[in-house]
């Protein structure tokens, strides 16, 4: 018997520079997914205040 836990349960290795590129990969793919949502919330916000204020109407 190992004093080691199982590979299942145990944390990543963040030495690792394969399982850092990932967390990277991921972090980045998330980070930018949020920057597209506020966009497309300023965008929406931005269009109904025009309406609502009338210039196009």
């Amino acid at each position: 018997m190992s004093d080691r836990p199982p590979t299942h349960l145990s944390a990543p290795d963040f030495n690792d520079p394969e399982v850092l590129a990932q967390l990277r990969a991921r972090q980045r793919s998330r980070a930018l997914f949020m920057a597209g949502i506020l966009v497309a919330l300023c965008v929406m916000f931005y269009v109904i205040t025009i309406v609502k204020i009338g210039v196009w109407g």
